[in-house]
C-alpha cells in the first residue's frame, strides 16, 4: 500500500487571520464583525444589550430552578457520593436553556401576584427576534421596536430590573424562608420526626 507521509504543519497562532489577510487583533475584530453582519455599530450595541438583559433573566430562572430541585437531592454523610451527585446535578441544570426552565417555572411564577414576572416571555421573544437575522426593523418588545424607539429600549432595561427584584423576593419567600423555618424547627424539636 502506497501512503503519503503527511507532515504536520507547525502551529500558527494566526492561521485564520492570515487566511483573511488580517494583521492585527483590532483589524480582525473590525473586519470579522463586518463580514458577519451588516448591522451598524449602534444596532450591534442594542442587540448586545438585549442579549445581556435576556441573560440576566435566564440567570434568575436558573438560580430558582437550581435551588428548587437541589433541595430534593438525597444527600448523606458520604461526601464523595454527595460530590458526585451534585456534579451531575450541576451539569444537568447548566445545560438547560431559557425556555426549558421557563416552561416548568411559568405556572408557578404566573400564580404569584407580580405583574413584573409577566414580561419574561416578551423578553425571550425579543431576544429571539434579535438573534435570528439582521433585520432589526422586525424586532419588537411589547409592540415597539427597541432599535427604533429609545423609550422601548429603556423599558426593556426597566422590565428586566423589575423582574430581577420580583425574582429575588420570590427566591426569599419560596426557597430561603422555608429553609430558615426548617432549621429553627430542627433546633427546637430535633430531626427525629422528619
Amino acid at each position: 500500500m502506497n501512503q503519503k507521509l503527511v507532515c504536520p504543519m507547525p502551529p500558527n497562532p494566526n492561521r485564520y487571520m492570515d487566511l483573511l489577510n488580517l494583521h492585527s487583533a483590532d483589524e480582525a475584530y473590525a473586519e470579522v464583525k463586518k463580514l458577519a453582519s451588516a448591522l451598524t455599530e449602534e444596532q450591534h450595541h442594542i442587540r448586545s444589550c438585549i442579549f445581556d438583559l435576556h441573560a440576566a433573566v435566564e440567570a434568575e430562572l436558573r438560580r430558582i430552578f437550581y435551588h428548587t430541585f437541589k433541595a430534593q437531592l438525597f444527600l448523606t454523610h458520604d461526601e464523595k457520593q454527595n460530590d458526585d451527585t451534585l456534579k451531575k446535578f450541576d451539569k444537568t441544570v447548566a445545560r438547560l436553556g431559557f425556555m426549558d426552565m421557563y416552561r416548568v417555572l411559568r405556572p408557578v411564577l404566573d400564580s404569584w401576584p407580580s405583574d413584573d414576572l409577566r414580561s419574561i416571555q416578551a423578553i425571550n421573544e425579543t431576544r429571539n427576534m434579535a438573534a435570528h437575522g439582521d433585520n432589526t426593523d422586525k424586532v419588537l418588545y411589547k409592540e415597539r421596536n427597541p432599535f427604533l424607539d429609545a423609550d422601548c429600549f429603556a423599558q426593556l432595561y426597566f422590565d428586566v430590573w423589575a423582574i430581577k427584584q420580583s425574582m429575588s423576593r420570590f427566591f426569599d419567600m419560596v426557597i430561603e424562608k422555608p429553609k430558615a423555618q426548617l432549621r429553627r424547627y430542627v433546633e427546637k424539636y430535633g430531626s427525629g420526626l422528619l
